[in-house]
């Protein structure tokens, strides 16, 4: 064990640990198919890293990535008596091998968990934020550090964490730049409108604090039924009562170009913030991160 710049490191040299994809497996990311795309199917080769290079081996079907360089505190764990990198090591390992929005929304999935659920979460901003800061000089740690500023806790789907994105990211990375959403904010409900609703609570999708307006994502497959069409619109009712004004936001509207840019106009316009698209490099970055929705 090494003291180095203040943190504790850990060189090892003894065992190999299961990392890369095979790690992003392991840990039962949500949505892993459409967070990693085409590179799941890599998967059924397995990853190992291993200190040095005397170390390396080659055996069919499996992968073996080489790191001598030290590892903050707790980036390699051991569990059901395999040792495998931790969800923050996972993340920094993958950051080379992901383009931007793929591993901004590798983070999103990683501290995500259902609504009120927060133990359930893989990891957090702040532990992912925390261990990349600390290992410096490691392979992606700069690419990683820019993709967490993008990654908030408590998505509960891959598309509100997809809708988060092109909401939130700034025009650079293809997004509308409106910022200061909060996922799955939950709000009590008084004892009339815990009747209707048959719950106590209830949590929006994402919530702009600053204009207390809720955004809510009506995907086809849970919101397409009269029953289910019909509980919705009680659910806005009962949070305008609560002073929150409510947006729906469907499916086809994410994936038609021109509808998506209306809806976040009229969000912005709501939040008296302006869209203001400056780069030319927009249209190609907002292509690439609407190829994040599943097919």
């Amino acid at each position: 064990m090494l003291a180095l710049s203040g943190f504790l490191y850990y060189n090892y040299y003894m065992e190999r640990y299961l990392s890369h994809l095979s790690a992003a497996v392991y840990w039962n990311i949500p949505y892993i198919e459409a967070v990693l795309g085409p590179e799941i199917s890599e998967a059924e080769t397995v990853d190992f890293t291993v200190s040095n290079k005397s170390e390396r081996f080659q055996v069919k079907g499996y992968r073996i990535h080489i790191c001598e360089l030290g590892l903050p505190r707790g980036a390699v764990v051991s569990t059901d008596g395999e040792r495998i990198a931790s969800p923050e090591l996972t993340f920094l390992q993958l950051a080379p091998k992901l383009n931007i929005h793929r591993l901004i929304l590798l983070g999103l999935q990683l501290c995500s968990y259902p609504p009120g659920k927060q133990s359930c979460a893989i990891t957090t901003k702040k532990k992912l934020k925390a261990f990349i800061s600390k290992a410096s000089g490691h392979h992606g740690q700069i690419k990683a550090l820019q993709a967490i500023k993008y990654v908030e806790d408590g998505s509960a789907s891959v598309m509100e964490s997809i809708t988060y994105m092109i909401l939130s990211l700034p025009h650079a990375l293809g997004g509308y730049g409106i910022r200061g959403a909060t996922f799955n904010v939950e709000i009590g409900l008084k004892e009339d409108a815990e009747e209707r609703l048959g719950q106590q609570r209830c949590f929006m999708d994402l919530y702009y604090k600053q204009g207390k307006i809720a955004i809510e994502y009506d995907s086809f497959a849970f919101h397409n039924t009269p029953s289910e069409q019909g509980r919705d619109a009680i659910r806005s009712i009962i949070l305008n009562r609560h002073g929150i004004e409510v947006m729906h936001l469907k499916t086809i509207q994410l994936y038609d170009r021109n509808a998506c840019r209306d809806f976040a106009s009229e969000l912005a316009n709501r939040l008296g913030q302006r869209i203001q698209i400056r780069t030319g490099k927009f249209d190609e970055m907002h292509t690439l991160l609407r190829a994040l929705l599943p097919a």
